[in-house]
């Protein structure tokens, strides 16, 4: 046993030293204490190859170590940091709720000035409502009154009517009695010629009875000036009439046969031509299925002849407005 420890001794000892091994060899006898020698040299290197390695971890750990103290500081950096802007957040927070309270507090007197004044206006308005209310009711008052009136005049008005109307009616059976009477419409109207030597008003002013003047200057029928073509009188009614026939009186102390070929138009329509000697003419210009309407009548004289005629006559009815024609 105490062999083993001093050689334990000697072995640890030679280990510390790095000597080599051989010196143990020398200072052991033995065949079994060589081979517990190389056991023991065998494990010591084991050892010593585990306390590099241990050696190795703990510098490792130490390195770990060292790092993770780094991060640690840095973290606690960047805590303080967070700390700082916490705090800064804080204060900020801290002032944006004072401005907020601040805020409030105006907005609230706002809205209560503003309240007031909206009790005031509503009450003004409450009382300008009672005020129009009353008029109304006065209004209605007055309106029932006036529709009260109103409904009297409107019987008054409506007996008017009625009274007017049976005028109306009365007067327009007469006119209808009257425009439907064939009359002579021609009797001191307007009158016009293209060529006159003796004025064409004398055949619309009613005197065919003598038709030569034994006065110079007297005589009662129309002469053109010259016998040129298209000689031409007309005579203006003043109005639209419908025509039931246009009479010529010709002149009865000579030349009868200078009338011949003369054409009477209503207007643009002809309604006859003269085809013969004779001392009058008629010619009808309405039928009862197609009545001829005008508002002037001409006596046309396309050969080269004088013309002269004692009268000129047209009879009919009316007058019409142009949207009264029947």
């Amino acid at each position: 046993m105490m062999f083993l420890v001093t050689f334990a001794t000697v072995v640890i000892t030679t280990l510390g030293s790095e000597e080599p091994a051989s010196e143990l060899v020398e200072m052991v006898s033995g065949h079994a204490a060589m081979e517990t020698c190389h056991s023991l040299i065998e494990d010591a290197e084991g050892i010593r190859r585990e306390g590099y390695t241990a050696i190795d971890k703990a510098d490792l750990i130490r390195e770990q170590a060292y790092r993770v103290k780094e991060e640690a500081l840095e973290i606690k950096e960047e805590a303080f940091e967070i700390k700082e802007e916490a705090y800064e957040v804080k204060l900020s927070s801290m002032e944006a709720r004072s401005e907020l309270e601040n805020s409030l507090v105006e907005a609230m007197v706002f809205i209560k000035n503003q309240a007031t004044a909206t009790s005031l206006y509503v009450q003004e308005i409450r009382d300008s409502l009672v005020s129009l209310n009353n008029r109304l009711d006065k209004v209605e008052q007055n309106i029932e009154e006036k529709l009260e009136e109103q409904s009297a005049r409107v019987t008054q008005v409506g007996t008017k009517v009625e009274e007017t109307q049976l005028t109306a009616e009365t007067i327009k059976s007469r006119q209808q009695a009257w425009i439907s009477e064939i009359r002579l419409i021609s009797l001191y109207k307007v009158t016009g010629a293209n060529n006159e030597r003796d004025s064409s008003d004398l055949v619309v002013d009613g005197q065919f009875i003598h038709d030569k003047h034994s006065i110079t200057g007297m005589n009662t029928y129309f002469h053109s000036g010259t016998s040129g073509t298209d000689n031409k009188i007309w005579i203006e009614l003043g109005g639209v009439f419908m025509i039931h026939k246009v009479k010529i009186m010709n002149i009865r102390f000579c030349c009868q046969e200078r009338l011949v070929g003369a054409q009477i138009y209503a207007d643009e329509k002809l309604i006859g031509t003269v085809i013969e000697t004779k001392k009058f003419y008629e010619f009808f210009a309405s039928e009862d299925d197609q009545p001829t309407y005008a508002s002037e009548i001409t006596l046309h004289q396309p050969l080269a002849r004088l013309l002269h005629i004692l009268e000129l006559q047209v009879w009919g009815k009316g007058p019409f407005s142009p949207e009264d024609k029947f």
